[in-house]
């Protein structure tokens, strides 16, 4: 099965890289836009949405109920500890004299070097903010309640600043955000993704216990094998990534996705069968560090690998051919005698029939190239690592001698 990603902890995609590189390996990107949100995309995100229709919104509700319940054991249960470590403390004036201009994150990433702002939590860092609409009234009352959360607005003009936000410390927003993703997933078989390295997955379920040990340190989260989809994709298409992608042009990305579809969904099948076999081998591991090792096996022996021994193929292709028809076709006294006539035609006559002759090998050579040509385009589309081909050299950038080469390439069939 291929699964949509589902984008978090944010609404706005942080990294153009990330993006570009995941309308590679994903056939679509959800992300959670609760009702009310305005989004503010930049050009690439808006060509991939209206282009491929790649970027698709989602209102979260249906999810908010069951994320809330969770946080609501979790603050039932650990109330004090909880305000201890991330209780909220501001400077005392009206809600709007103070803002939420943090962004969530897992516990234990610093506050960056310089940053003001005028509430902070007992973490030194200050306040995320979780939009009203992501969390039930329930659970909205009894953050404030219990110290861990105040109403607040974003800082400056930025989005939906004049609704007042739940501004808390951004770990405890960080692990609203997976619980209320996680459920989204169970519910819509998404697959969750980040473009955060520090991220805990959202793969998986996030019950109250889970979040626990990963606020107060307890037993830790459990390795979860449900994201090995997005793992081994994002793992396939990095062999093949340039160097600066966030500088390629965006409407490269979708020539090939639609140039290329069939090779593409296939690239995709082969992605959720490692996966699933990763799956099945993989349930009882323990270890994260284990996991990881086996996933890059996996996409080693799959992905690289295939895609190495299809270069040799493409690479091959059209010179083979050409060779072995050349020397079947031309034998060698209709080679000598093609030679001896063009070196020394001196009657009209005879220099027609060396025109003659070579337009007749120019013809043969024809459907020599197109036989090439076939054989290309089979063992590609025979590959499932004919997109990741695909992708390689038509993201790589060129140079003027580049294009001329990789035309004349193309016009012996030899060219991808």
């Amino acid at each position: 099965m291929q699964h949509t990603g589902l984008y978090y902890p944010y609404v706005h995609f942080r990294d153009p890289a990330w993006i570009k590189a995941a309308a590679l390996y994903l056939p679509q990107l959800a992300r959670v836009v609760p009702e009310g949100f305005r989004v503010s995309d930049p050009e690439h995100v808006r060509v991939l949405r209206d282009a491929l229709d790649f970027v698709q919104d989602i209102d979260p509700a249906e999810a908010v109920g069951a994320a809330s319940r969770q946080m609501l054991v979790l603050v039932h249960e650990h109330g004090a500890e909880l305000r201890r470590r991330f209780g909220v403390r501001g400077t005392g004036g009206p809600p709007r004299a103070e803002v939420v201009n943090a962004e969530p994150a897992p516990p234990g990433i610093p506050m960056p070097a310089g940053h003001r702002a005028q509430s902070f939590s007992p973490s030194g860092r200050p306040l995320a903010g979780l939009y009203p609409q992501e969390m039930s009234g329930e659970l909205q009352e009894a953050l404030f309640d219990s110290g861990l959360a105040v109403p607040r607005v974003p800082d400056g003009a930025g989005h939906d600043a004049y609704h007042e936000w739940v501004g808390t410390d951004p770990a405890l927003a960080w692990v609203y955000k997976c619980a209320l993703t996680a459920e989204l997933a169970a519910r819509t078989a998404f697959l969750p993704v980040t473009d955060q390295e520090a991220a805990h997955t959202a793969v998986d379920a996030w019950d109250a216990e889970r979040m626990a040990a990963v606020l107060l340190g307890g037993a830790p989260a459990p390795v979860g094998t449900g994201d090995l989809a997005g793992r081994i994709g994002v793992l396939s298409v990095r062999c093949v990534l340039p160097a600066g992608l966030e500088e390629v042009p965006v409407e490269k990305i979708v020539d090939l996705r639609r140039d290329h579809e069939p090779e593409f969904f296939a690239y995709l099948d082969a992605v959720a069968r490692t996966a699933a076999d990763l799956r099945e081998e993989l349930a009882d591991i323990r270890s994260p560090r284990a996991l990881d090792l086996y996933v890059r096996q996996a996409a080693h022996r799959n992905f690289e690998v295939e895609l190495e021994k299809l270069r040799r193929v493409m690479n091959g292709v059209g010179l083979q051919t050409i060779s072995t028809s050349v020397s079947t076709t031309f034998d060698t006294p209709t080679s000598a005698a093609l030679v001896s006539g063009l070196l020394g035609t001196i009657g009209g006559a005879v220099a027609g029939s060396a025109v003659g002759m070579v337009a007749g090998a120019g013809a043969t050579a024809v459907g020599i190239l197109g036989g090439a040509r076939r054989q290309r385009d089979e063992a590609l589309a025979g590959s499932p690592v004919g997109f990741l081909l695909r992708v390689e050299r038509g993201l790589r950038p060129t140079t003027a001698v580049r294009r001329i080469g990789r035309a004349l390439r193309r016009s012996v069939g030899a060219g991808v």
